[in-house]
């Protein structure tokens, strides 16, 4: 049967009404349950200077630290399993978080948090935010650690300390940009030229922006985190600031309080040591039992070792490489020790120069099969010294007035160090090769193409 153009029309407009109204049906009920939009957090309780670190084993833990201008009542940690799914936000758990306040000068007190996230699943990506329940800073990542040794990477950088913001921030987030998958960043020591003045912080936590609170940062204590407003008296005690916005482990020794620490990450050990403490050495007879006490410690921080590799992070360089600098003392009572329970790398900062030595052992360099450690000197802020010829015939690669910072990657049979200008540019770069027990050494040619990191 034909149907004509007025039956057809006759025909659509039930069908048409029909879905019409089960649109309008499902806006009205759309409208009924509306979706709830996050709000902007009150000034005084805004989230900043979030920073992630360890207090824990970083295949199941998570610690994060943050501040608000003035004290939370309730503050607390929002985590869910990542998903682009917007709705991951309905699987968060909420964990409470410590609180604090901190006298930041100019008759200003702010509120400081910290919060330990355990029970955490090893490889997994996360979701978070911090807040007080009411006022949420935005939601970052992180990355757990493998519970099994396993090939990774981490970015290691010397000296910011001074011209932090204006000068100091390129060479950070290049370096980011560089390995944006790092694990982590070593920090080797005077991250601000002086550890009391709070403004300083403030430069460091908007250079590093979302970096802080994406990769966890783990800092070695420096001469300048010591360094009181000019005219006050130097000590050894670390400013409360430190203590409040670092999440570290809590392993070290009593030297003074548990400013160095260690911590294991996928086959390696890593060791933080505070070694100020050896900086002036004619105090070393007055300070005699505090370094014993630290060398003790080493020794079975080290002896202990289940890792295939360790590397060791200190401020003061063990073969200096500025002018005036030789820490005698230093190497008398921390050589052995690192020497014999086969230390791999040091990492260090201080002479705001860059440098990398040839396998040493005993003062002296030796074969690239033999026992041996390998020490890196780097800056990665603006202020630079001169080069001293003291230790030079000990160093493969001396590079000064460069900006730099370094990428390392390490696998079960393979450490690679790589160093990088503020530009992107590899300027140097070894290798260690683990086998018979033993690391061989070997010097790494500058790539044809840019590198990229493990899994990308």
């Amino acid at each position: 049967m034909k149907l004509s153009r007025r039956s057809l029309l006759s025909l659509s407009v039930p069908l048409y009404s029909s879905l019409a109204l089960k649109a309008q049906e499902a806006k009205s009920n759309s409208e009924s349950t509306p979706r709830k939009w996050g709000t902007a957090p009150a000034a005084e309780f805004t989230p900043q200077r979030v920073i992630l670190g360890w207090t824990g084993d970083p295949a199941h833990t998570q610690a994060v630290t943050w501040r608000t201008d003035k004290r939370a009542e309730t503050p607390q940690v929002q985590l869910a399993p990542a998903s682009a799914n917007p709705d991951f936000v309905s699987d968060a758990i909420t964990v409470p978080a410590k609180s604090g306040s901190l006298d930041i000068g100019n008759g200003k007190t702010v509120g400081t948090y910290r919060a330990n996230l355990q029970g955490l699943k090893p490889e997994t990506h996360y979701l978070y935010r911090v807040g007080d329940g009411k006022n949420w800073g935005e939601w970052f990542e992180f990355h757990t650690a493998s519970d099994l040794p396993k090939k990774f990477r981490f970015l290691y950088v010397g000296d910011a300390q001074n011209d932090i913001k204006s000068r100091w921030s390129r060479v950070i987030r290049a370096a980011y940009a560089k390995a944006p998958k790092s694990a982590f960043i070593v920090h080797a020591g005077d991250l601000v030229a002086s550890g009391y003045r709070d403004d300083l912080w403030g430069e460091w936590y908007d250079s590093m922006e979302f970096i802080a609170a994406t990769v966890p940062s783990l800092p070695v204590v420096g001469n300048h985190e010591l360094e009181k407003a000019a005219g006050a008296p130097k000590s050894l005690a670390l400013p409360a600031i430190w203590k409040q916005e670092f999440a570290y482990p809590q392993n070290g020794p009593d030297v003074p309080e548990n400013e160095s620490y260690y911590f294991d990450y996928q086959g390696v050990r890593f060791l933080s040591l505070n070694v100020n403490i050896l900086e002036n050495e004619k105090d070393f007879d007055a300070n005699r039992p505090m370094i014993e006490q630290m060398v003790a410690w080493v020794d079975k921080a080290l002896q202990t070792n289940p890792n295939r590799w360790t590397i060791v992070t200190q401020h003061q360089g063990m073969y200096s490489m500025a002018e005036k600098r030789n820490y005698v003392k230093m190497r008398e009572v921390l050589l052995p020790t690192y020497e014999k329970h086969g230390v791999d790398l040091v990492l260090q900062g201080h002479d705001h120069l860059y440098a990398r030595s040839q396998k040493i052992a005993g003062g002296k360099v030796v074969a690239a099969d033999a026992n041996g450690i390998v020490y890196v000197i780097s800056v990665s802020g603006p202020k630079m010294y001169e080069v001293t010829p003291t230790f030079e015939p000990l160093m493969a690669k001396v590079i000064p007035h460069t900006q730099m910072f370094q990428t390392v990657d390490v696998d079960h049979d393979k450490l690679v160090l790589r160093a990088f200008s503020s530009e992107g540019e590899q300027l140097d770069g070894f290798q260690l090769e683990k086998m018979n027990g033993r690391s061989i050494y070997s010097e790494l040619a500058k790539p044809a193409t840019p590198d990229t990191a493990p899994g990308e």
